[in-house]
């Protein structure tokens, strides 16, 4: 019997921090958690920034055959070549080279390596018809970045 009057001291105690001060407690707790919570989870998703490079073209006249031309008309200094990728109506038509004169399937560019710059010319040869429609895809952040009907 001499254990249950020292548990009694600690009954007979009242002293206890109020329910409306526990209430605001707890709910000031939830609120700091879901705050390290959202800044900890919006850390890891991507950022909306890496839409890649812009340009714009036009084409040379009517397709010819197997071959269309495009003169660029504007490109941004982050465009680069190596960074891009043509597609026709879901054909992949690779990324350029640079030559003129690509092979069939291909596409090429002529100008500098460097980036793509106004009045360089973007050739695509293969099979291609009027009314497809190319895109101009940017690799490094898998975006289209030009679409263009071919007439």
């Amino acid at each position: 019997m001499g254990y249950m009057k020292a548990n009694r001291k600690f009954v007979e105690d009242d002293e206890a921090v109020s329910a409306v001060i526990g209430v605001i407690l707890m709910v000031a707790i939830t609120v700091a958690i879901a705050a390290t919570v959202y800044v900890y989870v919006s850390g890891m998703l991507p950022s909306g920034s890496s839409s890649g490079p812009s340009m714009s073209m036009s084409q040379d006249g009517a397709l010819s055959g197997t071959w269309v031309n495009f003169t660029i008309d504007s490109a941004s200094t982050d465009a680069k070549w190596s960074d891009l990728k043509i597609s026709i109506e879901g054909t992949d038509f690779g990324t350029p080279t640079a030559t003129s004169t690509p092979a069939s399937g291909a596409c090429g560019y002529s100008g500098s390596d460097a980036p793509v710059t106004a009045d360089e010319t973007l050739t695509v040869h293969g099979s291609i018809s009027a009314g497809d429609e190319l895109a101009v895809i940017h690799t490094a952040s898998n975006s289209r970045i030009l679409t263009k009907t071919i007439y």
